[in-house]
């Protein structure tokens, strides 16, 4: 399912008039049919609803006038209170305006919020896709009204205070029960806040060209479909071998952070790898032989100082040839011969490789040399870390997120996995949003277990972005599935490990 930002939405609008000579006005109206038929299944249940429209300034309020009308025509109780008065409605919503008040709608109006009589159905047209925060002070009482009433809530568009680019509200949105968008979700609604506040959404076709067939500023925005894991992850040959199931090479750990070694390298072997080999400091190479009993080590040379160093690099390079994919980067510690080694690997291991945490690090500020690489790589980044490798600030990502990325994405030429909420992935101008996923994540080790299974899925074969892809939407899924036993807090990375099987089970019996 394809998502729009903020700025596709307007360009898809003017797209429309401008090309296909379809008007605002009709636009409008179609918009206001389609949301008038959702509040008629939503109030289905009712005997005589009394529906009560709220409108703001702009196309979004328009949008409520051609609502009602549509609502009021079909013989449904429709109240309007516009916040602007008559002399401040402009545009296409004036026309439909013009029609409510025609039609002997009753019509209240002011930023004040008046005596209202209660409704079985809120529907909130005050402010569309344009809107970023903070929303301004006179609106605040109004989206907490529509919240503290109990009855049902329809957006338009929108809800009213989601950042349709970002998924943020500043300081609050209203909380939909469902939302009827034009054309396509837009991404905020499905970043960070925005499945809270959305509700229900139903896409409404308002007249606007078929998204494939036309070609929008920035980058594709795509919702991960899970059929990608039907044709894709379906059981092994019969006649197949741990030799023809992946080798996996997982190049990390360092004092005081071998797990991060042992989840991402069993992460690998519980989706599917047949073999891997970590490569560890020989002096803890005790404590990865106790804890990856179905996988390799391979020790090396560390003089006591518990990490990798600049000298390990041929050895690393000699087994890197044995290996279908790389995982380099969980827990190695931020050691200077360590970050040598981190580079070298990088530019010459000519595997498949995922380069995470402690592997991002040498390239701070500097992601651009991540483009010398000649062979496939995927990074997969935090926020924080996509911060510190392209010198952006992690508020303005994070606010931002789609014209930032979309402009760091021009100067990458590898793929990107960033783990965002929810996590997405970038190849060119491809931009894949996961649809698993919760809170539950959001502790340590997660990232490793994830790394590991990316590494699996090259092994075995997948395009870097669908590996990684992939590998999201497992991870995701295998947290989704926890929460119903365990709970959001309780969740630590090593109880994704047995889960695991269990998710791709599903698609193996396909």
């Amino acid at each position: 399912m394809r998502l729009l930002t903020r700025e596709q939405a307007r360009e898809l609008d003017s797209l429309t008039m401008d090309e296909l000579e379809i008007s605002g006005q009709i636009l409008m109206g179609n918009a206001g049919k389609q949301v008038a038929s959702t509040a008629k299944t939503m109030v289905g249940d009712i005997h005589e609803p009394r529906i009560l429209i709220i409108c703001g300034k702009g196309n979004n309020g328009g949008d409520g006038f051609a609502a009602a009308a549509e609502l009021f025509a079909d013989g449904f109780r429709v109240t309007i209170h516009s916040l602007p008065g008559e002399q401040d409605i402009t545009g296409d919503a004036l026309y439909y305006y013009r029609q409510c008040a025609d039609l002997n709608i009753p019509i209240s109006y002011g930023y004040d919020i008046p005596e209202l009589e209660e409704a079985d159905l809120i529907m909130d047209a005050l402010l569309g896709t344009g809107f970023h925060g903070p929303m301004k002070a006179d609106l605040i009482p109004w989206v907490e009204w529509i919240n503290s009433a109990k009855t049902r809530v329809l957006a338009v568009d929108i809800s009213s205070g989601l950042d349709s680019n970002s998924g943020l509200v500043q300081p609050g949105a209203v909380k939909a029960d469902t939302t009827v968008t034009m054309g396509a979700p837009k991404v905020g609604m499905v970043f960070r806040q925005g499945k809270v506040y959305t509700g229900a959404c139903v896409t409404a076709d308002i007249g606007f060209p078929k998204l494939d067939d036309i070609t929008l500023s920035g980058l594709d925005w795509e919702l991960f479909h899970e059929s990608a894991a039907i044709e894709f992850l379906r059981k092994p040959e019969a006649d197949t071998h741990k030799y023809q199931q992946g080798k996996v090479l997982v190049i990390a750990g360092s004092t005081g952070m071998t797990g991060a070694a042992v989840l991402a390298t069993m992460g690998a072997l519980r989706s599917g790898s047949g073999l891997t080999i970590t490569t560890v400091p020989e002096s803890l190479n005790a404590v990865f032989e106790a804890d990856i009993i179905e996988g390799m080590t391979l020790a090396l040379p560390d003089h006591n100082s518990g990490c990798l160093q600049a000298e390990n690099l041929d050895d690393i390079l000699d087994k890197s040839t044995w290996a279908d994919a790389v995982v380099l980067g969980p827990g190695l510690g931020r050691n200077k011969g360590t970050q040598l080694l981190v580079r070298e690997l990088v530019r010459r291991v000519t595997t498949p490789m995922v380069l995470d945490a402690d592997g991002l690090f040498p390239f701070t500020r500097n992601m651009a040399e991540l483009n010398q690489r000649q062979y496939p790589l995927v990074i997969t980044p935090h926020i924080g870390e996509l911060a510190s490798l392209t010198a952006i600030d992690k508020e303005e990502i994070k606010n931002d997120f789609p014209n930032v990325i979309t402009e760091v994405m021009a100067d990458f030429h590898h793929i990107a996995l960033v783990k965002q909420v929810p996590v997405c992935i970038f190849s060119g101008q491809r931009a894949l949003v996961n649809c698993s996923g919760n809170p539950g994540l959001s502790t340590a080790g997660t990232g490793d277990v994830l790394s590991g299974m990316i590494g699996s899925f090259l092994a075995g074969g997948l395009e870097p972005e669908l590996a990684a892809a992939l590998g999201a939407f497992i991870h995701g899924k295998s947290s989704d599935q926890l929460v119903v036993k365990m709970g959001y807090r309780g969740q630590i990375a090593s109880d994704l490990l047995p889960m695991i099987p269990h998710v791709l089970a599903n698609y193996e019996h396909l």
